[in-house]
């Protein structure tokens, strides 16, 4: 073995690989997650999928989300990430769980849904993400994420759950789904 072989850079470069290939499969992801975030990816995917009447695109927006979560898992678990990275991840979750609180609470309350709060959250976690994992992923992976947030941050789409009578299918499901969130920020899983 020379000097600079390491067999657990070996084994994390050989797992990344793999998860690109394993993850593409919805019922292999779900024996990895717990049940709780199971069943909100498997409800985010039918708001999805309310909203764009496609089956296709849901699927490949919850995809991503599971893979980009599991390749950050991957970066975090094999200490990839340097102190300041390791900082920025603690921002980034926190910013994630002040997005799921702001859902929880426009669900909620009637007329407190501010369009602009979102997209501005939401963009703010995409750029803290990208910057996040560039040294560390493909552009492949930022492709995901701008896919993902670029969606979630849709004005549009935004409108269809939180104005009143714009999309009803989207506002039942987004009772469920909130629901989910709720039990997933009382657990910990967020």
């Amino acid at each position: 073995m020379t000097a600079d072989f390491k067999a657990l850079d070996i084994g994390y470069e050989v797992q990344r690989s793999f998860a690109n290939k394993f993850f593409s499969n919805k019922n292999v992801a779900k024996g990895l997650i717990d049940d709780t975030s199971a069943a909100l990816l498997d409800e985010l995917y039918r708001l999805v999928k309310i909203y764009t009447q496609s089956k296709k695109e849901a699927e490949k927006i919850v995809k991503n989300i599971i893979k980009i979560s599991v390749k950050i898992g991957m970066l975090e678990r094999s200490d990839k990430f340097s102190g300041n990275e390791k900082h920025a991840l603690l921002n980034i979750q926190r910013n994630l769980r002040t997005v799921a609180m702001t859902l929880i609470s426009f669900y909620q309350v009637d007329h407190t849904y501010d369009r602009n709060f979102l997209i501005r959250y939401v963009s703010d976690l995409q750029s803290d993400l990208k910057t996040l994992v560039k040294p560390h992923l493909t552009e492949k992976s930022l492709g995901r994420i701008d896919q993902v947030l670029d969606f979630f941050s849709n004005a549009q789409f935004l409108d269809s759950l939180y104005v009143p009578h714009k999309n009803q299918d989207a506002a039942k499901q987004m009772g469920v789904l909130m629901d989910l969130l709720n039990k997933c920020m009382e657990e910990g899983v967020l």
